[in-house]
Formats: C-alpha cells, sequence, structure tokens
C-alpha cells in the first residue's frame, strides 16, 4: 500500500470530534433581580451582553459572528470557568411588556457569539384599590 493510502487510512479512523462548542446564554432572576449570563466551556474568557429590541441580526465585519442590530451593551468583563460571566438588573431598571433580545459574546482564540435568547416582564396591572 503506497504511503499516502496509509495516511488517509489512519486519518479516517480517527474519531472525529465535535467542534468546539461556542458560547451559551441564560437569562433568569436572581432573587428579585433579572440576570443576564455568559458561559463558554472551561477557560478563562473576555465576555460580554449586548440587547436590542429587535431580533435582526448584522455581520457588522468579515470573520465576526452575526449580532443583534441596533444593539446596546449592558455589561463586559472577564468569565471564569466556574460561573462564566453576568450582569443584573432590578426589574425596575427593565421595561415590563416589551421583549429583549440579548446575546453573549465571548473572545478566547477569537470572538463568537451565542444564540439570541429573549426575555420580557410581565405587566401587572393594579388592582381596583389601585395596589
Amino acid at each position: 500500500m503506497p504511503a499516502n493510502s496509509l495516511i488517509l487510512a489512519a486519518l479516517c479512523a480517527l474519531p472525529l470530534s465535535a467542534p468546539p462548542a461556542g458560547p451559551e446564554l441564560s437569562i433568569g432572576f436572581v432573587g428579585a433581580d433579572v440576570e443576564f449570563r455568559v458561559e463558554h466551556g472551561n477557560q478563562i474568557f473576555l465576555g460580554g451582553i449586548i440587547a436590542s429590541l429587535s431580533p435582526q441580526l448584522t455581520h457588522y465585519l468579515t470573520g465576526l459572528p452575526p449580532l443583534l442590530s441596533n444593539h446596546v451593551v449592558l455589561g463586559a468583563g472577564v468569565g471564569y470557568p466556574d460561573g462564566g460571566f453576568a450582569v443584573q438588573f432590578t426589574q425596575s431598571q427593565l421595561p415590563p411588556g416589551v421583549e429583549i433580545y440579548a446575546q453573549g459574546v465571548t473572545l478566547t482564540k477569537g470572538i463568537q457569539a451565542s444564540d439570541v435568547g429573549t426575555f420580557t416582564l410581565a405587566v401587572v396591572m393594579p388592582d381596583a384599590a389601585g395596589n
């Protein structure tokens, strides 16, 4: 068997490894606060949370993942393997009844973005007594 055929056969016999997982965004409550958290595997990373009132994505530059159009940065900092990077807001800082779209963005060996998550605070109507 020629050497090239042996190399090809050896490469074909190797198990396929899954591509490295990208960042994951979670949105939830910590006590009465709303928390946006991005996690990215077992490594230290630079992380950020962006948000928009529209789910539209834009490719801003070649090599960047699609990011939320017209976004604002909710927070940025260092993320750790045991907890990621998170930002918290009191419920009064977010508009009730408005759907908010968020993305986690990480920088390790390149810039990656999570899938878009959504969040809407419930609207509470006052009762007859005005409470």
